[in-house]
């Protein structure tokens, strides 16, 4: 682990995109899906595969420690669900993922033996990340790590979302379509 406080300045965040699962084993397939999309919005694709194993371990852990990892949670697992945080921050060469979890214990590299089945996800997100680490947050903690992009992530304000149009093209009549068809169909 290479810091225990946030990791970037408020004044050099892009843009910032969050989801909140709940702790069970849906949330590290509804958090690939989440970040698959930002990601693409953000038009930073490129690191995408890395993004997503660093979060799929991070969330994985976030559930093991406060969440419900049984196959068939009984409802008395299901009522006393605590809630887990996906948030990706952009900044202008880097993008960071953190986890939020309501856990005060912090993450540990722990040595896995060779046949077992688990517990190697943090040297993974140390082996892809450029630096990781974790702060204490409200009554848990958020574990982060960083990963460095090719090109520049744009600025807000240049962040539309691809085929949404803008103002100085005007609106994507295609898309337009496919809503308004949607919307017949529906009703």
């Amino acid at each position: 682990m290479t810091r225990q406080e946030v990791p970037y300045q408020p004044e050099h965040v892009r843009f910032v995109d969050q989801l909140a699962v709940t702790a069970a084993q849906s949330a590290v397939s509804t958090s690939r899906h989440f970040l698959r999309f930002a990601l693409s919005k953000w038009h930073a694709a490129l690191i995408e595969d890395d993004v997503l194993l660093i979060a799929s371990e991070l969330v994985t852990n976030a559930i093991t420690i406060t969440g419900v990892v049984a196959e068939k949670p009984t409802w008395r697992e299901l009522e006393r669900l605590d809630l887990v945080h996906v948030r990706l921050v952009g900044l202008r060469d880097s993008v960071v993922i953190e986890v939020w979890d309501v856990s005060s214990e912090p993450p540990a590299l722990k040595r896995a033996d060779d046949d077992a089945e688990d517990g190697r996800g943090l040297f993974l997100v140390q082996r892809l990340a450029r630096r990781w680490g974790s702060f204490r947050a409200g009554g848990g903690k958020a574990v982060w790590a960083e990963l460095a992009v090719r090109a520049p992530l744009p600025r807000r304000r240049d962040a539309a979302l691809p085929g949404a149009g803008s103002a100085a093209t005007g609106p994507d009549a295609v898309l337009l379509r496919r809503v308004l068809t949607g919307l017949d169909t529906a009703l």
